[in-house]
């Protein structure tokens, strides 16, 4: 015969909730933010982001509104018959990120390249024009 334990007892619906909390987590987690640094630098904006895990040809970066847009998706992986997952904690579904840029910058002529997990996007800045006093008559 056992004796009872409460703190057994306790330590086990500790266990429970947490399991339960991480299947409503990962239900609900949809979205994910993308973590940028934006740099200004002499004649360009550049900006780095983290997407790990994403193939190049899942992500895509435009120019809408003076806003630089970065989109990124990845798809569930198919469980496999037989396999018995103790823990499933890598992240589907799409991320996003809206950065508004500081300045004016020239849109034929931005580059991106993505590389270990890394995107980084030079964002040319479009050449200030001079001020032209008109001389009124």
């Amino acid at each position: 015969m056992r004796l009872f334990d409460p703190f057994e007892e306790l330590r086990k619906m500790q266990e429970r909730v947490a399991r339960l909390l991480e299947e409503f987590d990962r239900f609900t987690t949809t979205e994910i933010t993308v973590p940028i640094d934006v740099i200004d630098e002499d004649d360009k904006i550049r900006v780095v982001a983290d997407l790990p895990g994403f193939n190049k040809e899942n992500i895509e970066v435009f120019i809408e509104d003076s806003d630089l847009i970065i989109r990124a998706h990845r798809k569930e992986e198919v469980k496999e018959k037989g396999k018995n997952y103790i823990r499933q904690e890598r992240k589907y579904g799409e991320v996003y990120r809206r950065v508004a840029l500081p300045v004016e910058v020239d849109v034929e002529k931005i580059k991106a390249r993505y590389n270990n997990g890394v995107l980084e996007i030079e964002l040319p800045k479009v050449a200030v024009r001079e001020r032209k006093v008109i001389k009124i008559e």
